[in-house]
């Protein structure tokens, strides 16, 4: 396996979402020297970095249909109680924002538009169209100066971790053949599916960001090493999930020295199984040995 960068000390994402917040005022405030409307620039910043480009678009775009939404929503409470909005208006605006962002299922919009809705109408100000449509510019720069970043900062890449899971499956796999093979125990598979699920998770999200891998990177490698993990997992089940282990063929045999399990000279014979039995557990065992040695293999490319 290829040496990986070290990781920094501090979180990539954390230093990206602080570098954007400094950004966003920074652009801001060639432009403008209210405080509250850099205060908006930063907070679209700061929610809308997200670990993958593809997260921070999806965010950048809902959280500019909430701020749209508390901005006109707020701009009509204004306009119908210019001097002071009644409290009532202002729960029953929060509730209609909250209602919306359910409907259309942008639950991660309703706290900005609410807030963009109550700084609206309980802060009026002599110009609403303007100030609802500062609101809306401000919020925008700080949502896309988070993305711009996400973008040319050093992508988020956890090739690394998909290969530090599919390490984990597959140091997995000697101890449980020497408990099921060798000493006739079935082995504890509980976590294995866990570690299944957590792969296809970053794979999921390695492929969201394939627009930023290098050119000819290895995505069809590393699902090949999914695959391959996932077809160890299966065959191991399949033999734990024998009534009787057969007797152990030499060829496998040979195999599992090769893994450092010591085996008796004589093989595995004599067992009270049936010739089903050794047919369907060297079956099984030749599949699952195959797949570790190509997932080694091909874990050395990547």
């Amino acid at each position: 396996m290829k040496e990986h960068q070290r990781d920094l000390p501090i979180g990539l994402r954390i230093f990206k979402t602080a570098l954007a917040v400094t950004l966003s005022v920074f652009i801001v405030r060639l432009f403008a020297d209210d405080s509250l409307t850099v205060f908006y620039a930063a907070f679209g910043a700061l929610i809308a970095m997200e670990t993958t480009f593809t997260k921070s678009l999806m965010q950048g775009l809902t959280q500019l249909i909430g701020v749209f939404l508390g901005t006109l929503f707020g701009y009509v409470s204004v306009l119908l109680f210019p001097s002071m909005t009644p409290a009532w208006i202002a729960g029953l605006g929060v509730l209609l924002l909250l209602f919306l962002s359910r409907a259309l299922k942008l639950s991660f919009t309703a706290s900005l538009s609410c807030i963009i809705f109550l700084s609206a109408c309980l802060t009026p100000t002599d110009n609403i169209l303007r100030d609802s449509l500062y609101r809306l510019r401000d919020t925008s720069v700080g949502l896309g100066v988070a993305l711009v970043i996400n973008v040319l900062i050093r992508p988020y890449n956890n090739k690394k971790r998909i290969l530090d899971l599919l390490t984990q499956l597959r140091s997995k796999m000697p101890p449980a053949l020497r408990q099921i093979i060798v000493e006739e125990r079935i082995p504890d598979l509980s976590g294995n599916l866990p570690l299944l699920r957590r792969l296809d998770r970053e794979m999921e999200l390695y492929h969201s960001q394939r627009f930023f891998h290098r050119k000819n990177d290895d995505e069809a490698l590393l699902a090949g090493c999914k695959q391959l993990a996932e077809r160890m997992v299966e065959e191991l089940e399949a033999i734990c999930g024998m009534d009787t282990p057969g007797n152990l063929a030499k060829g496998n045999a040979a195999l599992m020295r090769k893994l450092g399990l010591e085996l008796p000279e004589e093989g595995i014979t004599g067992r009270k199984c049936t010739r089903h039995d050794t047919i369907v557990m060297n079956y099984h065992l030749e599949k699952l040995l195959t797949a570790y040695r190509f997932l080694g293999e091909l874990m050395e490319e990547a």
